[in-house]
């Protein structure tokens, strides 16, 4: 090797050229195959918590939808309730030797909608980009960022008529009495009436602004009605969204 020998000939110039031409092909190669593989396991990886995520959020919005049809069954006896108040005070039917008897249950009870948000919080946390169907997507981020913010705002809305102008109208206007006359203590007033309360205003007076309370009252819970009624639909229509996605 001092002597610039070797047991086999040197290869010609072009051919070494070559031959490293290869060497440097074949790696380049191994690479690009390595990233792929490497691509397709990470796409592999989000594409299984894709899955993951959108059957929890199925979960979840059929949780919320259950506990949205309880709050839905509320809204009719409410309304009616309203109404008949309404009726009574413009016929001239409420005064001190006829007071009205008005249920609290039914004319100050409030619904509150509790959605399940841990799933869409899981997938905020990962990047809302992570459901890869763009209509999906966009279903699912107007539904908790917009129709469930609408909800509650009309809900916060009824809950502060009914709390701060309502109740505090009815208890300067009305006596206060219950049902159970012959109770003997708070437990049997409340186990008189299947578990709830059976307190009830006696309304002795009435005037324009309880006709304009009574108006509010229910044209808002109207309004809280048919957002509910669309906020099921809404639910129903990216549940079926996720069942195309996952299936």
């Amino acid at each position: 090797m001092e002597k610039n020998k070797t047991g086999k000939p040197a290869l010609p110039a072009g051919r070494y050229l070559k031959y490293a031409i290869g060497e440097i092909v074949l790696v380049v190669i191994g690479i690009l195959i390595a990233l792929q593989i490497n691509n397709w396991n990470e796409n592999r990886k989000a594409e299984e918590k894709e899955l993951k995520l959108l059957i929890e959020l199925k979960g979840d919005l059929i949780e919320t939808k259950n506990d949205l049809l309880t709050d839905i069954a509320k809204i009719p006896p409410l309304l009616d309730a309203t109404n008949s108040l309404y009726k009574a005070v413009l016929a001239d039917q409420i005064s001190d030797t006829n007071p009205y008897k008005l249920p609290k249950r039914f004319v100050l009870q409030t619904t509150i909608l509790f959605p399940k948000l841990s799933a869409y919080e899981a997938i905020r946390s990962e990047g809302i980009t992570i459901i890869s169907n763009v209509r999906l997507r966009k279903e699912i981020t107007d539904f908790y960022q917009l129709h469930l913010n609408r909800i509650a705002w009309s809900e916060g809305h009824l809950e502060e008529l009914a709390i701060k102008v309502l109740k505090p109208y009815l208890e300067t206007n009305s006596g206060y009495s219950n049902r159970c006359k012959d109770c003997k203590d708070l437990y049997e007033v409340i186990e008189n009436n299947d578990g709830t309360p059976a307190h009830y205003y006696l309304l002795n007076h009435s005037d324009d602004q309880l006709l304009h309370l009574l108006q509010n009252k229910f044209g808002w819970l109207g309004a809280l009605n048919r957002r509910y009624s669309a906020l099921s639909d809404t639910i129903d229509e990216i549940i079926v969204l996720i069942d195309q996605e996952t299936n």
